[in-house]
């Protein structure tokens, strides 16, 4: 069941909804072997049909739709590994992600949960339950109540602004303030995509109307995806650093190697931000209007902590997530997710958005201890606080292949994100979470699109077999 309250206008909340579930807001099946080397082996020289830059889950979907298909692709990755912003790691030896941990299933027999199944990869149910604290204790059935009713009048103001064709700042436009203002203001912004209301616009929330995410992977997100693509044609640490158009073809240019691949049709997913950078240059450039829509979407921030509670004494359940209740206090500690007991364990990890992510970025583990215990001593207790010793944290807005979380709207550019659907040069189909119109920053998102751009360079390049 969808336990995200919806914006109105999109699916009514169900009555069966418990009070304790509140909003996470924030493909073809695996080839028999012989059918991938088939396709890799037409891959094997400079040309191809279709190159695909970038291996995250979007590149990772595109490269296996091309491979179903029979066409010659190429998967460059400019990382020593595939995954993208979904990477598992290992913390004080539990297995943990330090991107996305979870995602939408939706029909299981289709997009990223469907890969997984037909591949027989682990998949697991998360919790339903989104529990809310106070003072170290679980809210009351009058919290739950307060909390939805708030973010319901949030969630309608934006709706309300981005259909009279207002496209503000979302915090510009909340009314009758409450009790869980702060709180709803954090869970739709900095722990959700990563920048504050305040900078967030009105038509671009509006538009994201997606299910919870509600499956993960005991092996890891990240780990799952690698597997994913274990069989594609993929080169790693071969960074495209110049796309050229070269009429009927494209010409693409690799730090470090004299070769040039010559592609058909080129699926362009990397992150939003790393376009936005220059890192990556075209010739002739992107349409003046394409960059001016990269520059209106920067990243937001959200970063990972890991850590360690032995013997579970904030009492949570398996791999549920928490949500503290906001102060809202000038002097308060910043707002968290928190994922509890990971897979079973003691191992939990907090979520943080914004400026203390942009911190712990730039500072590494020593900011990530000091606001991790400053949200636990303040969320449940300072005994809880004084239990981590040792954190590990992501970095991931100073990983110049990465330069940030999702890439959201600033107030008056919401309707550009539709530019990032159109095809660029004629033969370059941009593929990633930003691409989304609807399911924008989320990993079932960044899949279907890479779905999507195959599909598209398919219908360019021919469908059959090469």
């Amino acid at each position: 069941m969808n336990d995200t309250p919806p914006l109105p206008g999109s699916t009514p909340l169900s009555r069966g909804l418990t009070r304790r579930r509140l909003i996470a807001a924030g493909g073809a099946a695996l080839l028999a072997l012989p059918a991938f080397r088939s396709a890799c082996a037409q891959a094997g020289a400079s040309d191809v049909d279709v190159a695909i830059v970038g291996g995250g889950a979007a590149g990772i979907a595109a490269a296996r739709a091309l491979a179903a298909a029979g066409r010659s692709y190429v998967l460059l990755e400019a990382g020593e590994k595939l995954g993208g912003r979904a990477r598992t790691d290992t913390a004080f030896g539990h297995v943990f992600d330090l991107g996305a941990p979870s995602f939408a299933r939706g029909v299981e027999t289709e997009g990223l949960a469907g890969a997984a199944m037909a591949a027989k990869l682990p998949l697991a149910d998360l919790p339903s339950g989104r529990r809310l604290f106070i003072d170290g204790h679980e809210a009351r059935e009058g919290g739950y109540d307060a909390f939805l009713a708030t973010l319901g009048r949030a969630r309608r103001d934006i709706l309300a602004a981005s259909d009279a064709g207002k496209d503000v700042a979302c915090a510009s436009v909340l009314t009758a303030p409450g009790d869980w203002s702060a709180s709803v203001a954090a869970l739709l912004g900095p722990l959700g995509v990563g920048r504050s209301l305040a900078e967030l616009s009105t038509v671009d929330l509006a538009l994201r109307a997606v299910p919870a995410d509600d499956t993960t992977s005991p092996i890891g997100i990240g780990a799952l995806l690698e597997a994913l693509g274990a069989g594609l044609n993929v080169q790693t640490h071969a960074p495209v650093t110049l796309i050229t158009n070269a009429g009927r073809l494209h010409m693409l240019s690799i730090a470090g190697q004299r070769t040039q691949i010559r592609a058909r049709a080129v699926v362009l997913a990397v992150p939003a931000p790393v376009i936005a950078s220059g890192a990556l240059r075209f010739n002739p450039p992107l349409p003046p209007r394409l960059v001016n829509a990269f520059r209106a979407f920067p990243a937001g921030s959200i970063e990972q902590v890991a850590f360690l509670l032995p013997g579970n004494p904030l009492r949570l359940e398996n791999d549920e997530t928490v949500l503290p209740k906001v102060s809202g206090a000038a002097d308060a500690p910043p707002p968290a997710l928190l994922r509890a007991r990971v897979n079973g364990t003691d191992l939990h990890v907090l979520s943080f958005g914004g400026a203390p992510a942009r911190e712990i970025a730039q500072k590494g583990e020593s900011a990530a201890l000091r606001l991790s215990r400053a949200f636990l001593a303040a969320a449940f207790s300072p005994q809880a606080a004084a239990a981590v010793h040792e954190v590990v944290a992501s970095r991931w807005s100073t990983d110049p292949l990465i330069r940030g979380a999702i890439a959201t709207a600033q107030p008056g550019q919401g309707a550009q994100r539709r530019l990032f659907t159109e095809p660029v040069q004629g033969r370059i189909f941009l593929a990633g979470e930003y691409t989304a119109l609807d399911s924008w920053g989320t990993l079932a998102g960044a899949w279907a699109s890479g779905e999507v751009a195959a599909a598209k360079a398919l219908r360019l390049v021919g469908g059959g077999p090469a």
